[in-house]
């Protein structure tokens, strides 16, 4: 409201004919400027309001009022060209419009707004989307007595002495470069802590024949342990939202408007999830952990773990026909199979928010216009967080999509005899323990990931001596596939060091190298290989470096929820409006393995306290002689013991059981005087024909891995134990091998022994088994065996050891 002031000057004087002193309520006091040398005058409330009110209009009837235009309705169309700024072309082109409507060339049946916006955009839809806060599900996981302490929120970076210097190594996202710089770029307070998240979205298939789909939005926190959050129970992954799917219309379809429709709904959608932690992603938020203590937390998003598919869509990217298809760098799409070493990065600052350029730089860079759900989380730029997924990528991508096809084309031209072979070589793989085996391996039609990784295995043995180097197109793609493998277990170590870094790269460059020269050479001028994925694997190393290995981002154990997402659709919903009932299974889940986690916890104290509290007397009484088998484990024992007679009767055709008998008095006599263990009885052993053996069907072992220095299982084949005491006949592979051959082994990098006549095999004990291998027989060589080399990556480095100790490479 104004101020009150006192009236002017020169009203004081009642020269001017104001009475001050007479004022009525609500009169109205008028100052004028100085310079108008006018006085201040009183004016009553009535007056001055009617002389505020409009006047009378008095209408010039000598010109029409829209002079100089010919009508009014030529003047309402050049103030609204005026207004809308219309070019010159377009006012033309607008005027066209209107006589062609004039004049009835065609039907114009828009009447209104709504006319045209119903018929551009069809009517308004509503998508519905599902959220749990990720805000609440973290809390949840820091404030668990058992949970919490496992989180790990400083960035180490960690070291190993080789002899001479330290050498680092990366495996968990914390040790690796992103989690260390994140702490830089956000400037995290003295009490700060990061809180990354990884974040998996993909379509699941509910129904058995597709009809029926879901798209869950998966989380896990990167501060836990791998093997907590890619296990099950509470650490592990947690649905925190479902997208909606937006059903294809056939007169849209394939269309670039609709195309960025869905993407929009996306984002729009993605963005309800994110923003349970747009605010605190600035700000931080304050939560007491599970030991009392309030910490600061700042929420990020450092993984996003899809395929390719996915990937376009959180990068807005315009798909694989795109200019700039790869969702992570500016490659040119015609330079994908060229694999250039360097191509500049995608960043979210290089995309401009504003109108000020922006369709120009999103034209340059591929883009869709659409804003990006991502921008709204602090810290978090999306082109860093989208990573390299080895099962997309490399088995159902690059393997199961492309190189096995183009083995199949030139087994079919080679003819049936030729596909027959191979086919057989896949049959008579000897079986191992988790890897597939393949009766029919060109028979069938694979779609699954891990059928695909098998096989790829495997695929260099089973055409070894099929595809020789005369083939010239065969042979050129068997060294891609040998290429491929051995690139793909690179990218499958469970821990990196530096020197397995650039042994990545160099074996990359490698399989670059061939796919290039066959890509030139092949028969097949209708393959294509400028897709993205072809271009992913470019990216994979630089991931490893900033979030660790790629088991921290691969969609393997994640595409394992959508069997569990099947199972609750098909028991748990009436198939009508499944989102919500599936996520509230699965809630109540996650409440029953909270309930369950307490109680085994409860369990594991009270066994514990009921241990401590035992008499030594009881311990003994529950203690029972045993061999102390280290790191063996029996399995599958043989109900009924068997003599040594028998083992001899049963094994008589069988030359490694010759002397078998001996061989075994031998064995242990030379043992015990070897460890400095009294023989039994004072005596040197001489077993008899009636005395008896157990006999086991297989045996586990195991073994620390040199990738990582972590205990891992084999499970072998076995013969009898003795009295306990675990031996093992085994058939020598010792014998000198033939020479290589010096195109093929060096080539396809195998490793070749040669076996010990039968009869030479000799009884050990079990504890001298480090690990187990696989020999496959080279039918071009008797007696010759290839070290399956690919079965995991600690049989793989041992391999690769072995090659260069003996100067192969």
């Amino acid at each position: 409201m104004p101020a009150e002031v006192d009236p002017p000057a020169d009203a004081d004087n009642g020269t001017d004919g104001v009475d001050i002193d007479a004022n009525n309520i609500d009169d109205i006091l008028v100052e004028h400027h100085p310079s108008t040398a006018r006085p201040s005058e009183k004016i009553p409330f009535v007056e001055f309001a009617q002389g505020h009110r409009p006047r009378a209009y008095k209408l010039d009837l000598s010109t029409d009022p829209w002079y100089p235009f010919r009508s009014c309705l030529d003047f309402e169309f050049a103030e609204l060209a005026l207004e809308a700024t219309l070019s010159k072309e377009q006012i033309n082109h607008f005027l066209k419009l209107i006589k062609s409507a004039r004049c009835r060339h065609d039907s114009f049946t828009l009447n209104e707004y709504t006319d045209l916006r119903s018929t551009w955009h069809g009517k308004p839809c509503e998508f519905p989307v599902y959220r749990r806060s990720l805000l609440d599900w973290a809390f949840d996981l820091l404030k668990h007595p058992t949970m919490g302490p496992q989180f790990v929120f400083d960035a180490k970076r960690l070291f190993k002495f080789n002899g001479s210097t330290f050498v680092r190594f990366i495996d968990e996202p914390w040790t690796a470069d992103e989690f260390w710089n994140l702490h830089i770029r956000i400037k995290l307070p003295p009490d700060g802590k990061l809180l990354p998240f990884i974040l998996y979205v993909d379509k699941a298939k509910l129904s058995s024949f597709g009809q029926q789909k879901g798209y869950p939005v998966v989380a896990w926190l990167a501060n836990l342990l791998t093997w907590i959050w890619n296990g099950e129970g509470i650490g592990g992954g947690r649905v925190v939202g479902w997208l909606p799917i937006v059903k294809e219309d056939k007169e849209y379809s394939g269309k670039p408007r609709f195309a960025n429709f869905k993407n929009a709904v996306w984002h729009e959608s993605f963005k309800r999830i994110l923003g349970t932690i747009e605010k605190e992603s600035e700000t931080g938020c304050w939560v007491k952990c599970w030991d009392g203590l309030a910490c600061h937390f700042f929420p990020v998003v450092l993984i996003l773990s899809a395929d390719y598919e996915e990937q376009a869509v959180m990068a807005l990217v315009r798909g694989v026909k795109s200019n700039f298809p790869c969702p992570v760098c500016l490659i040119p799409r015609d330079d994908i199979s060229k694999f250039p070493a360097q191509c500049k990065l995608r960043t979210s600052a290089g995309v401009i928010k504003t109108t000020e350029k922006r369709e120009q730089i999103l034209m340059q860079q591929g883009l869709r216009d659409v804003d990006n759900a991502f921008f709204i989380v602090a810290n978090t730029d999306v082109y860093r967080t989208l990573s390299w997924d080895r099962l997309h990528a490399n088995f159902a991508g690059k393997f199961g999509d492309h190189l096995w096809p183009e083995l199949l084309r030139i087994l079919d031209k080679g003819g049936r005899q030729v596909a027959a072979r191979v086919e057989k070589n896949f049959s008579i793989m000897p079986r191992w323990h988790g890897l597939n085996h393949f009766d029919d391996a060109l028979s069938i039609s694979y779609t699954d990931g891990q059928k695909f990784e098998d096989l790829s295995k495997l695929v260099v043995f089973a055409c070894h001596d099929v595809l020789s180097p005369v083939e010239k197109e065969g042979y050129l793609l068997l060294r891609c596939l040998h290429a491929y493998i051995e690139f793909d277990l690179y990218t499958a170590l469970e821990l990196h060091m530096a020197h397995t870094l650039v042994a990545g790269q160099e074996a990359l460059v490698t399989f670059n190298v061939l796919m290039q020269r066959f890509s030139e050479k092949t028969e097949n001028v209708k393959k294509n290989w400028n897709f993205p994925k072809n271009h992913m694997h470019m990216h994979v190393f630089d991931d490893i470096e900033a979030k660790g290995v790629t088991r921290n981002f691969s969609t393997k154990p994640n595409e394992k929820m959508h069997r569990l997402l099947k199972e609750k659709y098909q028991r748990h919903t009436n198939f009508k409006n499944v989102a919500e009932q599936i996520l509230q299974v699965d809630h109540l889940e996650l409440v029953s393995e909270l309930i369950r986690c307490t109680i085994t916890d409860y369990d594991t104290y009270t066994s514990a306290m009921e241990k401590n509290t035992r008499s030594p007397d009881d311990d003994d009484a529950d203690e029972v002689e045993q061999e102390d088998f280290f790191h063996v484990r029996l399995g599958s024992r043989v109900k009924h013991p068997l003599t040594l007679e028998a083992v001899e009767q049963r094994s008589i055709t069988n030359k490694a059981f010759i002397r078998f008998q001996m061989k075994l008095n031998e064995f242990l006599n030379r043992y015990f005087t070897a460890v400095g263990k009294t023989l039994p009885g004072g005596k040197h052993i001489q077993f008899q024909p009636n005395d008896q053996i157990m006999e086991f069907k297989y045996i586990k072992v195991n073994f620390e891995s040199v990738v990582n220095w972590c205990q891992y299982m084999d499970h072998l084949q076995c013969n009898p134990s003795f009295h306990g005491f675990p031996l093992a006949l085994v058939q020598p592979y010792d014998a000198p091998a033939q020479p290589r051959l010096a195109r093929k082994d060096v080539h396809l990098n195998l490793w070749r022994v040669h076996e010990q006549p039968l009869e030479s095999a000799k009884i050990f004990s079990v504890h001298s088994i480090i690990r187990g291998a696989l020999l496959y027989p080279d039918h071009t060589r008797i007696g010759d065996y290839l070290v399956i080399d690919t079965l995991d990556t600690d049989i793989f480095l041992h391999v690769q050891k072995m090659h260069k100790a003996t100067g192969h490479h």
